[in-house]
């Protein structure tokens, strides 16, 4: 699949790029001119090519100028190699969607289906299996506060029910604590783990909702180094909301960092 390789990730960088690039010569508002440059020994000479094609030399006194005429040179020799970059990732992805192979079996009708496996489970069965896992989480406490989702489970804060329930009203496949074991470390809990079906791993939301408390904030610290250390990186296949007895959960935070896991 083209997420296995990365292209959409590449494309977004990409995209990222040459739009830095086009704010960039906006700030550039220079005609087209171009700069000749004409060593001498280990010192260069700059002119500059008018229009005419008359050649004007620039004295040191002039290396800004000088500096802006490159710039947009460059710039605009960038956009239109990110611009053709952009052009042949997408492509790329068009192709590989074309050629998808699990499409031979969506392909074939209910009937045919009915009939055979296919050699890898489509997207639908690997979320059913995925979901039907079958687990213990962390105990709650007799005497604890009994907030519950819309899916119907115990969560712990009023905040990890508007998750939980903003997660299930997107129709994204979650666990609640599913333990994850820590080579050398033990079992932790995350709030939530999420299943990103188009790369078929698994994605980490923390919720961190005590943050004004300093001991509080300092273990969750230790915990997001503790899942850098295991590969889940921020903004990719970790993230995590916080808040503060002033600063409650932002939904619109949430909103968007759901948009993000989605892809």
């Amino acid at each position: 699949m083209a997420e296995e390789i990365g292209l959409y990730e590449e494309r977004q960088k990409t995209e990222k790029l040459l739009k830095r690039v086009c704010i960039e010569l906006k700030k550039l508002n220079f005609p087209k001119e171009s700069i000749y440059v004409a060593a001498r020994g280990n010192s260069f000479q700059f002119y500059l090519r008018e229009a005419d094609e008359a050649m004007k030399y620039l004295s040191i006194k002039e290396k800004d100028r000088v500096a802006d005429i490159v710039k947009v040179e460059y710039y605009n020799k960038l956009k239109k190699r990110l611009e053709k970059r952009i052009n042949s990732i997408n492509r790329c992805i068009r192709d590989l969607e074309e050629t998808e192979p699990s499409k031979v079996y969506e392909m074939l009708g209910k009937g045919k289906r009915r009939m055979i496996e296919p050699i890898e489970p489509t997207n639908e069965q690997f979320r059913a299996e995925w979901e039907a896992c079958e687990y213990h989480g962390k105990e709650f406490w007799d005497d604890g506060v009994e907030i519950y989702t819309d899916k119907g489970e115990r969560v712990r804060s009023k905040s990890e029910k508007i998750i939980a329930d903003k997660l299930y009203k997107e129709n994204i496949a979650y666990r609640y604590e599913y333990p994850l074991e820590i080579p050398g470390g033990g079992i932790i809990y995350p709030d939530f783990t999420i299943l990103d079906e188009k790369k078929r791993r698994n994605i980490i939301l923390e919720h961190f909702g005590l943050m004004d408390n300093d001991e509080y904030a300092n273990n969750a610290i230790s915990k997001m180094q503790l899942y850098d250390r295991e590969g889940y990186v921020l903004g990719d296949n970790f993230f995590c909301t916080m808040e503060t007895m002033a600063k409650p959960l932002d939904s619109r935070v949430l909103d968007r960092m759901i948009e993000r896991i989605k892809g």
